[in-house]
């Protein structure tokens, strides 16, 4: 039912599958690292087609992923949540579009881990295959044990009704953004939720039905019911979750958890579990690897297992055992139940026995010894929390200025006071490390906050925060919107990625695609050491029916080719112009056909 011998990767949910490509996408998430994001369009745009593992260390290949990409996938995020990438980049600029941050509707978070996307037939249109993965992962580079379901199916005439909470849920989604989603981004979500509501599943293995759950849309208790055997699977959890979850259940056989959460339980709670179980210690980390942080290793998959007659239930998503999740119902969640005849999709007990997920996890001792909280680091956390939730739910934004030596001077404000309550904070662009970061103090008071000058590609609305108390620190980042945005900055991007002839030929070869532009940069040194770029034998004419191809059949990858050109026409590098004087002798020709077919 559940082996943990059977991984998947959150690529092998990206990549299309064979013969389609990538249409439109949605994913929901609490927490999100900007650099994991960076390297999705990749594998929309590329990698399906692609085994060439470097194109993730490649900017030129990011950029021109992020351009193909970006404008069709959208991913709605927790206001808040967003983590502080292991390194600055330019390129997390060009996200800004593609990052929707949310609040729940009421008032607790927005912890779906859903992944909508929709690929068709790249000769046939009307040929569509839509997958749905419903994950207990964020999109960060957690390296948790968490689970996925991952369903196709290919959208109908008719709606289905099983379809119809999780079809209402995509369609909320827009209304939900703290800052206003665009029409046209809009209009891709509306027509995802339409063909999801169309769409037949195949269900995986021997299931042999299919619900979805939504929480926190409307206020409620989950109530799963009456059931023979339950077993609950859930890193956090809370008294009244579990005693919901127990009632009307003959035999509660078994609570999997992580050990903090069984030892901050009453005793009386765990003993309404049969056994309470918790990750080997050697499941913990890989071998050779050190312990890390329990937020970003350990158990982190959601499940809930019953058995009623001789039917077995499987609920898999992102909702915990807590209150705010399963009892209040303040939490935006996502739970998939899939229902099976026992006999062939398992049993209850099947998932602790050693070909299950028995084979990792141990029997729970309440006698292990876990380190009281110190009340100073308790109390400066508390702090830290406060503050992070004051500086999000702020209506701030970022004020830029142009000086006179093409910098540009960016400000922090705030349309009213933040109450920082003793938190110290700093503030920088996320294009740029944290050493950037400055004081951020003014925001109290309600003064413009100075965060320096920077170069038009470094100008970003994904904003940085460090928040410090008592010895204990926090980061995060949110989504500002940006006045005064740099007309240049996109192509000051460009320039900064391509920065010489051999990035142009590269990123020419890019564009040109499956054309297979026959151009390479050969003797880089050149003459004398002076780098030139020479067309190799019979090059030109291969570069010009390439040309000529893409002009015939798709000129819109030469418009491409002009939009590049003409930001780099003029730079210049050690060697000289970056635009080779010779292919921009031969491009004239294909830039004076496209000016006149307009």
């Amino acid at each position: 039912m559940l082996d943990p011998n059977q991984r998947s990767l959150l690529t092998s949910l990206l990549t299309p599958p064979p013969g389609m490509v990538f249409d439109t996408g949605v994913a929901t998430t609490f927490s999100l690292d900007p650099l994991t994001l960076l390297g999705v369009p990749l594998h929309l745009a590329w990698l399906s087609s692609h085994d060439d593992r470097d194109w993730l260390t490649d900017p030129i290949r990011l950029l021109e992923a992020l351009r193909r990409v970006s404008d069709r996938l959208t991913v709605f995020a927790d206001r808040g949540h967003m983590l502080i990438p292991g390194q600055a980049n330019a390129l997390f600029a060009l996200l800004e579009g593609t990052i929707s941050e949310v609040r729940a509707p009421r008032g607790g978070a927005f912890h779906s881990k859903l992944w909508l996307l929709r690929f068709r037939n790249s000769e046939d249109e009307e040929s569509v295959v839509l997958r749905l993965g419903v994950l207990s992962r964020n999109l960060t580079f957690d390296r948790s044990w968490d689970l996925s379901l991952v369903l196709e199916g290919t959208p109908g005439r008719s709606n289905v009704a099983a379809n119809r909470p999780l079809g209402e849920l995509v369609a909320q989604l827009p209304s939900w953004a703290v800052r206003e989603v665009s029409p046209a981004r809009r209009d891709l979500v509306q027509r995802l939720a339409a063909d999801l509501r169309r769409t037949r599943w195949e269900l995986p293995g021997q299931w042999e039905e299919l619900r979805f759950h939504v929480l926190g849309t409307k206020r409620g208790r989950w109530d799963l019911g009456a059931a023979d055997d339950l077993a609950v699977i859930s890193p956090f959890l809370t008294t009244d979750a579990l005693a919901q979850l127990c009632a009307g259940k003959r035999r509660c056989m078994a609570l999997v958890s992580r050990p903090d959460s069984l030892a901050a339980l009453p005793a009386e709670d765990g003993a309404s579990f049969e056994r309470c179980l918790v990750l080997d210690d050697a499941a913990e980390t890989e071998d050779g690897e050190a312990s890390e942080s329990r937020d970003t290793l350990g158990l982190h998959a959601k499940a809930v297992v019953l058995r009623r007659g001789w039917k077995t239930h499987l609920f898999v998503g992102s909702a915990n055992a807590t209150t705010a999740a399963m009892v209040a119902g303040r939490n935006i969640e996502v739970m998939v139940e899939l229902v099976g005849r026992r006999a062939k999709v398992g049993r209850v007990e099947d998932l602790l026995d050693k070909g299950g997920l028995g084979g990792v996890l141990a029997d729970f001792d309440p006698r292990t010894p876990m380190e009281a909280p110190d009340p100073a680091t308790t109390a400066a956390e508390a702090a830290l929390e406060s503050c992070q939730r004051a500086l999000a739910a702020a209506d701030m934004a970022i004020y830029c200025t142009r000086n006179g030596d093409g910098h540009w001077g960016l400000g922090l404000r705030a349309n009213a006071p933040v109450d920082f309550d003793g938190v110290a904070a700093l503030a920088w662009p996320l294009s740029l490390p944290p050493e950037r970061g400055v004081d951020a103090a003014g925001l109290a008071s309600g003064t413009e906050v100075d965060l320096g000058l920077f170069d038009a590609a470094d100008v970003t609305g994904l904003t940085g925060f460090e928040l410090s108390c008592a010895g204990q620190v926090r980061r995060f980042a949110l989504h500002l919107s940006v006045h005064g945005l740099p007309s240049e900055r996109d192509a000051a991007i460009l320039r900064r990625i391509v920065r010489n002839r051999e990035g142009f030929l590269r990123y020419l070869r890019l564009l040109l695609g499956d054309f297979g532009a026959g151009i390479g940069l050969l003797d880089p040194d050149g003459p004398e050491g002076k780098g030139s770029w020479r067309m190799g034998h019979g090059a030109i004419e291969a570069l010009l029916e390439d040309m000529v191809r893409a002009w015939s059949r798709e000129p819109e990858r030469l418009r491409d080719v002009q939009r590049v050109v003409e930001r780099l026409r003029g730079e210049t590098d050690e060697d000289g112009a970056v635009v080779p004087p010779d292919f921009d002798a031969l491009w004239t020709v294909f830039e004076q056909a496209l000016q006149e077919a307009q």
